[in-house]
């Protein structure tokens, strides 16, 4: 895992808009979805809600590597984090996310996404 670049920390703290997920599924069809409710985890990973996966959660399940793309506020700048997945439909995980989340959504599973590479636009930074 890669510790997340502190330039990267301080643009998602100010991003514009959700962050969106990317997978794969096992025949290689990729998959991209909005997610409004991710968070950063700790300084490697960042925590994202399963309330309505489908096609997301079968590609996580099925081993997919994945993307999580977001927009500095200032739509300036792009950062684009590839990792790995860990889908928790149980635990300390799942309850710390429930905390933090409205109660009107249903949180289905909590999915650390484990950060293995970090760019800015084209250029590697972590």
């Amino acid at each position: 895992m890669v510790k997340i670049p502190e330039q990267v920390i301080s643009a998602w703290q100010e991003r514009s808009g959700p962050a969106v997920i990317a997978t794969a599924s096992e025949d290689g069809v990729p998959n991209a979805i909005y997610s409004a409710y991710t968070q950063q985890y700790n300084e490697n990973a960042f925590i994202i809600t399963d309330h309505f996966f489908n096609k997301t959660r079968n590609n996580i399940m099925h081993g997919s590597k994945g993307a999580l793309l977001f927009l500095s506020n200032d739509g300036k700048s792009s950062f684009q984090l590839k990792g790995t997945f860990e889908y928790h439909e149980d635990g300390e995980v799942i309850e710390q996310l429930r905390k933090s989340m409205p109660p009107e959504l249903p949180s289905r599973a909590a999915v650390i996404f484990n950060i293995v590479s970090v760019y800015s636009g084209g250029e590697k930074i972590g």
